[in-house]
């Protein structure tokens, strides 16, 4: 991990918290994608390690005042807010992904040959679901109208991923949300990372089409950051999933390697032709959408 980059990093983070008062806090990572290596990764809000005990952050502060110092009362909390500062959010939380899952949805509909760049949706604002009591909306209400399939991903188009999702079928999402690893740790080497994300069972998952319309444009389940960057990661590397991973090396008193991390993927989810598709739409999202 490059501590330049970090720094970078842990300000950016820092600033977006404060401009847009995220009432949770935030996280970042940087990876390379073709090695899973963890160039950079922060989690806000942080501490000083050399006074860790020690709680800085205003709305952690917020949670002891009006508490007398050294009562039961404020033991607790200032226990509950130095667990807080110390959590790594990057793969010790979890949160729902919205948009940001898109792009694993898009990999798998591709990859199953259900769509491709000639594909065309039809957006009118919002899209009905059978057994669901209401139209899910799309971000634009207006509607995008006729899209290809760039174009839908462009405007992160909810009726256009949803579609792409009810394609699919319960039973091939579920394959695909194991083999993008969401039910596993990710076995970064790192302590405490929790073990899978929160999703709704094989079977109950398998019974309707509500949830898949929903995941598909990433609502209604939970992820950490780090299962979500390696995913993604697969999706536009050539369709390998990776270990992340923050130590490269270990080196003895001499300045011998005795331990090197060797970057060998642990599966390829899809293909490198389906690969270069996702990265040409996504090149389109951040160029033109």
């Amino acid at each position: 991990m490059c501590i330049r980059d970090r720094y970078y990093l842990e300000k950016g983070i820092e600033s977006m918290v404060k401009k847009f008062d995220a009432k949770n806090g935030a996280t970042g990572i940087v990876m390379d994608v073709n090695t899973g290596a963890i160039v950079a990764m922060a989690s806000y809000p942080n501490y000083d390690p050399n006074d860790y005990s020690t709680v800085t952050d205003e709305k952690l502060l917020a949670t002891l005042e009006g508490l007398t110092e050294g009562s039961k009362e404020y033991n607790e909390a200032l226990g509950a807010a130095q667990l807080k500062q110390w959590r790594n959010k990057c793969y010790q939380d979890t949160y729902e992904p919205g948009s940001t899952f898109k792009p694993v949805t898009l990999a798998t509909a591709l990859e199953e040959g259900l769509v491709s760049l000639s594909s065309t949706f039809t957006c009118t604002g919002s899209i009905t679901v059978q057994g669901w009591y209401k139209p899910i909306n799309c971000s634009n209400h207006n509607g995008h109208g006729v899209q290809t399939l760039m174009e839908a991903t462009g405007n992160s188009c909810n009726p256009a991923f949803i579609t792409m999702g009810l394609k699919i079928g319960t039973k091939t999402y579920y394959e695909y949300l194991k083999s993008f690893g969401f039910m596993e740790s990710t076995g970064v080497d790192l302590p405490a990372e929790i073990e899978g994300g929160l999703f709704a069972s094989e079977e109950t998952f398998n019974q309707g089409v509500v949830s898949l319309a929903s995941y598909s444009f990433g609502q209604t389940f939970n992820i950490s950051p780090l299962q979500l960057i390696r995913a993604q990661s697969a999706c536009i590397n050539g369709g390998y999933l990776y270990t992340p991973y923050v130590v490269d090396q270990i080196l003895d008193g001499d300045g011998n390697v005795i331990q090197q991390h060797e970057s060998t993927p642990v599966r390829q989810v899809i293909s490198e032709e389906t690969s270069a598709t996702v990265r040409e739409c996504l090149e389109y999202v951040v160029a033109n959408g």
